[in-house]
């Protein structure tokens, strides 16, 4: 019951006992009662009398001067554990003894009930506020009763599982869960296990899993404590649970770019390595071959250099310590610089297309120098039957179009979606057709985006895969998020 209803009730039960006309309640202790009262069934602001004032005070019941309609009694409203919430005020012709008791009485009784409303909006309110809590927390959160049947249910464990609530609550965590951890399948229905073989009451961070719909096991991360009951044994159980699938999917692309990065490092060095032999037995090589061997560790060195160059900016880019200076560059000079030189050393034919006068672009240039590169590195690799690689320049009111497009293998939905990823390859097998890192693209996005540039990638469904770089132009009055523009040096 509100507290307005408390009043309204409180007060007509006061006025058929008194048998009083006028009555009126004022809330709040002391010097505060200014008003409004409830008066005859409405709130109403109203100017407090002295005897309202005086019995807040005094906190007793106070006479005041006889009116029109006779003598007014101002009662306090208390309650031992409220103390004072208000002053009821009532007028009638005379207060004998008995009367002035029973309305102290019937004062007592609306402060109890007022205590028990108040008390009762708090805990909705409380209420409200864990249940708002508690379907915003990421992880997916249940309760469970002594006989693993589920009570609660919020929203992230709708997501995390999959199931609605309507279908989770009332159901066994063995129908809904499945949980297992090894290959030990976890049985509910006597209780929750994991609390049973803790030493603690509760147990973090135990590593199982479930079947997903599609039969793939999904991994997570399960956690459990005991809400004591009245008796001070577990009457329920409180768990958390977390997917972990993510995290394990990065600990394996992280295994997978060890072993990656070793072999790209390890076939360079293999070769210098196997020259470097040769030249040291006087005599074994001509002077041709030994021409052809040093051309090939010096060819050898300068990738394990570019490999190594893009470990180092990957670890940079990752620990935030990576320094840009942008400044107003030839975006066009240096494309086609870079375009010369890659089909120069890769005998390649890669057509360059500009439409319009680029103007100069607002970036890095050793930045741009490496986006370059690696796109063009990729456009040339994933086109191994010598397919055409088109770059085009164009420009837009704010921005720059850097597009280098090819012909080749294409990428398929997931290689799309997951390009730019850090550490994930494409191709996990042994019988890898490419080599690489896989940390070029995760590099190339970086990179854009510190220049406050965007990266897209689009693929058709015959082959063939297009890069956008899109870098801002040095003339754009446009403002870019997160830049000072009134700066010519950006950190990243």
């Amino acid at each position: 019951m509100s507290v307005e209803s408390v009043l309204e009730e409180g007060g007509k039960a006061v006025q058929r006992a008194l048998r009083v006309r006028s009555l009126a309640i004022w809330l709040g202790p002391g010097e505060l009662m200014t008003g409004p009262a409830w008066v005859g069934g409405s709130v109403c602001d109203t100017a407090v009398p002295k005897e309202v004032l005086e019995a807040s005070r005094s906190r007793r019941a106070n006479l005041g001067p006889r009116g029109t309609k006779g003598m007014a009694l101002a009662v306090p409203i208390m309650t031992p554990n409220s103390g004072l919430l208000g002053v009821i005020r009532a007028e009638a012709r005379e207060w004998d003894q008995p009367q002035q008791m029973l309305f102290q009485e019937l004062a007592m009784e609306v402060g109890y009930a007022l205590e028990t409303s108040k008390m009762y909006g708090r805990a909705i309110a409380a209420k409200e506020r864990s249940e708002a809590i508690l379907a915003h927390v990421g992880d997916g959160v249940f309760v469970t009763n002594d006989r693993g049947e589920i009570l609660n249910w919020n929203g992230s464990a709708e997501t995390v599982v999959g199931c609605p609530t309507r279908r989770a609550v009332g159901a066994s965590c063995d129908a809904v869960l499945g949980l297992h951890e090894g290959e030990r399948t976890l049985d509910c229905s006597k209780g929750c296990p994991l609390i049973a073989g803790a030493s603690r009451g509760s147990v973090t961070g135990r590593q199982m899993w479930r079947h997903r719909p599609d039969g793939s096991r999904q991994p997570l991360l399960v956690a459990a404590a005991p809400v004591p009951g009245a008796g001070g044994a577990p009457a329920e159980v409180v768990h958390s649970i977390r997917d972990i699938s993510r995290l394990r999917e990065s600990d394996e692309a992280k295994t997978m770019f060890l072993a990656t990065a070793s072999h790209e490092l390890k076939t360079p060095l293999t070769v210098i390595q196997g020259f470097a032999q040769l030249l040291m037995q006087p005599g074994k090589l001509d002077p041709e071959k030994t021409h052809l061997a040093l051309d090939a560790i010096q060819s050898r060195a300068h990738q394990l250099n570019k490999i190594v160059d893009r470990l180092l900016m990957s670890s940079r880019i990752e620990a935030g310590r990576l320094e840009l200076h942008p400044s107003p560059i030839d975006a066009e000079s240096i494309v086609r610089e870079r375009v010369e030189l890659l089909a120069q050393g890769a005998g390649r034919q890669i057509e360059l297309i500009v439409t319009d006068r680029i103007p100069p672009v607002y970036a890095d240039e050793d930045a741009l120098i490496t986006v370059l590169d690696q796109l063009l590195d990729n456009a040339v690799k994933y086109s191994p039957g010598g397919e055409r690689v088109e770059v085009a320049l164009a420009t837009e009111p704010d921005e720059v179009w850097v597009t280098v497009r090819d012909h080749g293998v294409g990428m398929n939905g997931e290689q799309l979606t997951r390009c730019f990823d850090k550490f994930w390859q494409a191709e996990s097998s042994d019988a890898r057709r490419f080599g690489g890192t896989g940390i070029g693209l995760y590099i190339v996005k970086s990179l854009v985006e510190a220049m406050r540039g965007n990266v897209t990638v689009t693929s058709g469904r015959r082959g063939g895969t297009t890069v956008s770089v899109a870098l801002r132009r040095a003339d754009s009055t446009r403002r870019f998020p997160g830049l000072d523009q009134s700066r010519d040096t950006d950190r990243t």
